[in-house]
C-alpha cells in the first residue's frame, strides 16, 4: 500500500516539477523611461491618441510623429518595457525602421504571453505581445526583415511549443 501511495505521488508530481514556466521578464520600468522628457512627452502623445494597437498603426499620425522623435536605442529600451502596449509600439517602430536586429528581439520576446489589444477597424481582438511582434515580420508584410514561408512557419512553431 505504502509503494502504491510514493508511487502515484511520483507518477502525479514529478512532470510538474519538469516543465518550468518560462515567462518575459521586463526589464525597464516605466518611470526610468519617463525621465528623459522628449521620449516622455513623445510616448504621451501616442498613448493619448492609441488606447491601443492598430491595425494600421503606421498611418496613424502620432505614431509617425513617434517614429522620428525616437531612436534605434529608445526604442530597443521601450521593447523591455513593463507596459506591453509599449513593448509592441516600440516593437512596430523598429519593424518600421527597418532595424537590423528585429528578428533578435523578437527571439528576446518567445515566452511574452501578455495580452494587448488589437483593433480593426470595428473589431477588437486580444492576443499576446509575441503573436503581435511575430505578425509584424509575416511573409506578406512590408518589411525587408520579414521571414520568408519556411522560415516563419518554423519561428510559429517554436514559438507555440512555448505556450
Amino acid at each position: 500500500m505504502y509503494k502504491s501511495i510514493c508511487l502515484l505521488f511520483i507518477i502525479i508530481f514529478l512532470p510538474s516539477c519538469e516543465k518550468e514556466i518560462k515567462s518575459f521578464k521586463p526589464t525597464t520600468k516605466l518611470e526610468n523611461i519617463m525621465k528623459n522628457v522628449e521620449l516622455k512627452n513623445t510616448l504621451w502623445d501616442l498613448r493619448v491618441e492609441n488606447t491601443c494597437l492598430t491595425r494600421e498603426i503606421e498611418k496613424d499620425e502620432s505614431f509617425k510623429t513617434f517614429l522620428k522623435k525616437t531612436n534605434d536605442k529608445d526604442l530597443i529600451s521601450l521593447t523591455e518595457c513593463e507596459i506591453p502596449l509599449i513593448r509592441c509600439f516600440a516593437f512596430k517602430a523598429l519593424v518600421e525602421k527597418e532595424y537590423p536586429g528585429i528578428r533578435e528581439i523578437l527571439l528576446r520576446h518567445i515566452n511574452d504571453n501578455e495580452i494587448v489589444k488589437l483593433k480593426n477597424y470595428d473589431i477588437e481582438l486580444s492576443l499576446t505581445v509575441k503573436s503581435y511582434m511575430l505578425e509584424q515580420l509575416n511573409p506578406f508584410s512590408k518589411t525587408k526583415n520579414r521571414f520568408n514561408k519556411t522560415e516563419y512557419i518554423k519561428i510559429q512553431d517554436s514559438f507555440y511549443k512555448t505556450e
